[in-house]
């Protein structure tokens, strides 16, 4: 047996809000009892006579059916294939839960949300079923889809635009119509002001952490001026150019600044892989990884590790510049001496 949530729509409008089959084909019409299943519902079905089934369950194991190929049926008694002593039905009148034949005739892709724990089905065949289990229920305990007997409203409407610089303008008019409105817009715009006040934080500490970096690479290059004075005045006294002499202090700087790039990023890169497997493991010992969907946490984009080593070594080269200036200036004859 298994549970999930039966929804009805409008058979015609599947294409128009992104449902694409990975197995089958989307229901059509003139077919009522064809439904098609969301990418993890089969991996909701479990043994009711199992222990380790309903309560060791693991997410990564294999679907138990193949809602393609196996005989399915739905029923509304929520607690159907459970034991109950013997005469006792789903309600009050211990009557047998009335089965429906299903046809599944696709399994929807992988989207990442609520259409992968869901089955489709007919508006207007599921507003059919709903009233035959009404009609059989007649007050008993049997819960009916779409909340309570009678009740013919919808719990809620998708709205799809054309273009998403519409959506909040879209939302204004439904919301000015009295209607609650959600969208994704709504958790971009939460996150989007998060990730500025995070990028603020760390892009504060990654300054000062910068500038002291070029402190450190400037204050390395002139002591290997002083260190190297003598030599200095021996390279120019043997005839070597000026600019030879910057640019072998420029490089030197812009390799510390390199190799210093390089590690940072090898830094990273590790550490992004262990808050990755951290993460990984809590998800999962949180529930929040289900079915086996656990994202990365830490994602560090290539064109970003090979921008970081670059903005490096330009750092290095500019810090480096005031050092190979001092260099340059130095006088032959007063270097030559210097012990």
């Amino acid at each position: 047996v298994g549970n999930a949530s039966l929804v009805g729509v409008d058979i015609r409008t599947l294409e128009a809000f992104d449902f694409k089959v990975a197995q089958g084909t989307l229901p059509q019409e003139g077919d009522p009892e064809a439904v098609v299943f969301g990418c993890n519902v089969a991996r909701q079905f479990y043994n009711p006579k199992s222990r380790s089934d309903m309560y060791f369950w693991d997410p990564n194991r294999e679907p138990p059916i193949d809602p393609m190929t196996d005989k399915i049926q739905i029923t509304f008694d929520w607690s159907y294939g459970e034991r109950r002593p013997i005469g006792q039905g789903p309600d009050e009148n211990n009557r047998p839960a009335k089965l429906y034949k299903l046809k599944v005739v696709g399994v929807l892709e992988q989207s990442n949300d609520e259409k992968d724990y869901n089955v489709y089905m007919d508006i207007n065949q599921v507003k059919k079923l709903k009233k035959e289990q009404e009609k059989q229920q007649q007050g008993g305990g049997i819960r009916v889809i779409g909340g309570m007997a009678g009740d013919d409203s919808y719990e809620r409407v998708l709205v799809k635009v054309k273009n998403i610089n519409d959506v909040d303008r879209v939302q204004e008019k439904i919301k000015e119509m009295g209607f609650g409105t959600y969208s994704l817009s709504d958790i971009r715009k939460s996150m989007q002001e998060q990730s500025r006040t995070v990028q603020t934080i760390l892009g504060g500490i990654g300054a000062i952490s910068l500038f002291v970096a070029a402190l450190g690479i400037t204050n390395t290059m002139i002591m290997s001026i002083y260190e190297r004075t003598r030599e200095i005045g021996i390279m120019k006294v043997l005839g070597c150019a000026i600019s030879d002499i910057r640019r072998l202090f420029l490089f030197e700087a812009g390799m510390i600044g390199f190799l210093g790039g390089v590690l940072g990023i090898a830094l990273s890169y590790g550490a992004s892989l262990l808050l990755n497997k951290a993460g990984a493991g809590f998800m999962n010992r949180g529930g929040m990884g289900m079915y086996g969907e656990v994202y990365d946490i830490s994602v560090i984009p290539v064109w970003l590790a090979f921008a970081s080593v670059g903005f490096a070594t330009v750092v290095g080269l500019v810090s480096g510049f005031y050092p190979a200036r001092r260099a340059m200036k130095l006088s032959a004859l007063e270097a030559i001496r210097t012990e």
